[in-house]
This record gives structure tokens, sequence and C-alpha cells, in this order.
């Protein structure tokens, strides 16, 4: 019996629409908080049971702040036209004014779903700043046009509620796009992601993201070059990490579909490493 568990919440609604195809005879849903979904993944696997769990990215690199160590099954991109960033973004916002605003101690609200992501990006964005935390689990764009605050950290879709509380994006944090999640309980080697991806590449699956990366030579190259980018431009040591793991990814997939196995990079490395010597 396969357990899937999907999120429940309103705003995740996207995610029903990618799990046909993992489910069978054999699979039972169990809704959750997508917040939760990666707690219900992890704990049900603990106790012998075979779980997969499908939620926003941004909720499960909240989650992945603790270091539970997962599998990212797949990758689904989250594109909405009619969202300001063309998909769910974490964002700071501030006032539309921001006249001397910042010569005072400061009060942010923080949806506190994102209490870990918030703070890693606060410690950077106001270091030389004085400032004190409001958590709540919602509402905060009310707390804001209420006086109570003055900056709020929480999701921003469209755009219109912030707008219409009189606040504008300061900066965006985090784009959110879909993640299928498995629990890894076993240290999780680069060899062990090669693998895994080796035996997609081999296997029956039609609706592989990684088969049908190899399928699309140009689609791979263009997320190459993008995770390439994305390294450059990363802003904290958690981001870099993760930018890293996806740009590790790719380069696995076009080693993998290549024939170029680790052991042959390793080889390689050791014959430069001993031509340096030599000279």
């Amino acid at each position: 019996m396969i357990l899937f568990i999907v999120p429940k919440n309103s705003g995740l609604e996207l995610c029903s629409n990618y799990i046909d195809k993992y489910l069978s005879d054999k699979t039972q849903v169990i809704t959750a908080r997508g917040e939760d979904v990666p707690l219900f993944v992890e704990k049900l696997s603990k106790l012998g049971k075979n779980v997969i769990g499908i939620t926003g990215e941004d909720l499960f690199c909240e989650y992945s702040f603790n270091g539970y160590s997962f599998i990212i099954e797949e990758k689904i991109s989250w594109k909405n036209e009619g969202f300001l960033f063309k998909k769910p973004a974490l964002c700071l916002l501030g006032p539309e004014s921001n006249n001397s605003i910042f010569t005072k101690k400061l009060r942010i609200c923080i949806n506190k779903k994102y209490k870990n992501i918030s703070n890693d990006f606060l410690n950077r964005y106001f270091k030389n700043q004085d400032y004190e935390l409001v958590y709540t689990s919602g509402s905060t764009e009310e707390l804001f046009l209420q006086g109570a605050v003055d900056f709020v950290i929480d999701i921003v879709c469209s755009g219109k509620s912030a707008s219409n509380a009189g606040l504008k994006v300061y900066e965006k944090i985090f784009e959110s796009d879909i993640v299928v999640i498995r629990y890894n309980e076993k240290r999780f080697d680069l060899q062990e992601l090669y693998s895994i991806i080796s035996r997609r590449l081999t296997s029956s699956d039609e609706v592989s993201y990684t088969k049908k990366l190899v399928a699309n030579p140009n689609e791979l190259k263009r997320k190459l070059i993008e995770e390439a980018g994305e390294v450059v431009t990363a802003d904290s040591k958690d981001n870099l990490i993760w930018e890293c793991s996806d740009l590790i990814y790719f380069l696995f997939v076009i080693m993998a579909k290549e024939g170029i196995t680790i052991e042959d990079i390793e080889k390689e490395s050791s014959r430069r490493d001993k031509s340096r010597s030599t000279k």
C-alpha cells in the first residue's frame, strides 16, 4: 500500500492535478495541511510505510531547514500568468512610501509558516537594523493596515491584496514550484543520486521528469544554464546549497545520458591533479 499525502489548503489545489499518475488500487490518499506534508511523509516513513507527498516548494524548504533528509521525486513548474511573478513568491512587503521608516526600530510581521526562511533572509537584509518580530497564522496585511507593523513577509500571488493594503514588494525572497517528495532515512550521497537518475533513464515510467529531460536536449541545456545562473546569484549559504543541489541534478542527468559516470570524473580529476604535481 502506498500512502500519498496531498495538501488540503485551498491555495495548493493545483497539487491535485499532478497526482493521477501516482494513483492505483494500491494507493491511499491522505490530506494534510501543505506545511505538514513533509512531517507526515517523514513520520509515516519511519513507521515502515511507503509514503509520497506533494506540496509547495516553499513549505518543503521551510521544513527542510530542520535538517531532515528527503528525495525530490519530481519538481513541477508552477506557472500562472495572473500572478505577479508568474508563480507564488515569498516577499518582503513594506509601505509604498518609505520616507524615514528605516530610522526607527522596525516591526515586522511574518506568516509563521515561513519562519525559518524569513529569519534567514532578515539576518542578511536588516543586519544593521534594529527590529522586532511578530508571527501570525495569516492576516499579516491587516496588521499593517491597522498600523501595528511596518513590514510584512508573506506569499504574494496576484499582488492585489498587498496593493489594496498600501504595500509594495521590497524584496522577493523565494519563488515556489511544486515538489513530490519521499523521505530518505539512510545517508544520501551523490553516488546514490546518480544511481537513481540512471535507473530512471531505463525505466518504463514515461511521465518521469528525468526521462522527459533526456528526450528534450534543448530543455536540459536550458535548465543547466538557468540553474548555473541561480547558483551565481544565490544570496545566502542556504540558498546556495539549494541551487547547487538543483545544478548537480541536471548535471548528473546529462552525464547519465552520455554514459559518463562519477568514476570517470574522479579519474579525470586524479589525472589533472597528477599533472599539476609534475609542474
